[in-house]
């Protein structure tokens, strides 16, 4: 049997001429292509029954999404595939003057969710909405340490290396500190948390705020090594 050889050149025309097949496709084809594929993965993900939560981790994408640890690599490859359909599809919106209502690569997903469960043997996640009152109110004390010592082993020493957040404490706002290199993206994603949480505990309190608070953060400070964000009404 003979064997072919493929020059760098001739590889390289195939790649190209791959994804010239790619950017040929329609809008309508590849948000196609991506629900078959969103549906592949929950197809996939709830093919193990759940009876021990802790087998489950949450992984974040384009969305969340519980994993046994079982099914992880398949998960990685669906991804993977997923993700070069998103793009794909968000370049088709942009050649056809689309607005694309659907989540692109460098989508960050809003609304994290609390906790993971399992439900009627199904591995579940647990949104603030799905949370009752007293739920509520169990998690904001705990969410509220977690955030105050996020950054506890993270001296400050120079004030340009953070930026200042607002971590809503009721109807008002106060400070916070998210470091611009360190774990900032995992720091934000739990400061929106709490604040969705507050602000489901407003509205089942059935709490009317007046609106008289601070609305304004100055730059951080470093005072005794720690970064301090004071706010103010404008």
């Amino acid at each position: 049997m003979k064997k072919i050889l493929f020059s760098l050149p001739i590889i390289g025309l195939i790649l190209f001429l791959a994804c010239s097949k790619d950017s040929s496709k329609s809008y309508e084809y590849w948000s196609e292509q991506v629900n078959k594929k969103t549906q592949e993965i929950s197809t996939l993900l709830e093919s193990v029954s759940c009876t021990n939560i802790n087998e489950f981790e949450i992984i974040k994408r384009s969305n969340y999404y519980l994993v046994h640890s079982s099914l992880k690599s398949q998960f990685e490859n669906l991804s993977k595939e997923l993700d070069h359909m998103l793009d794909e599809q968000d370049k088709a919106a942009a050649r056809e003057g689309i607005m694309n209502i659907y989540p692109t690569l460098d989508y960050i997903p809003f609304n994290p969710p609390v906790k993971k469960a399992c439900v009627n043997g199904k591995a579940t996640l647990l949104y603030s909405k799905d949370l009752s009152l007293d739920e509520i109110n169990a998690e904001l004390p705990k969410r509220y340490k977690e955030l105050q010592e996020f950054y506890k082993d993270v001296t400050c020493t120079n004030p340009n290396d953070w930026t200042s957040h607002f971590l809503r404490t009721g109807c008002c706002m106060e400070g916070i500190a998210v470091h611009k290199t360190i774990r900032s993206t995992e720091m934000k994603e739990k400061i929106e948390l709490y604040n969705i949480l507050m602000e489901n505990k407003l509205r089942l309190d059935k709490t009317t705020c007046q609106g008289d608070c601070p609305n304004m953060a100055k730059p951080v400070q470093c005072k005794d090594g720690k970064p301090i964000v004071e706010v103010y009404k404008s």
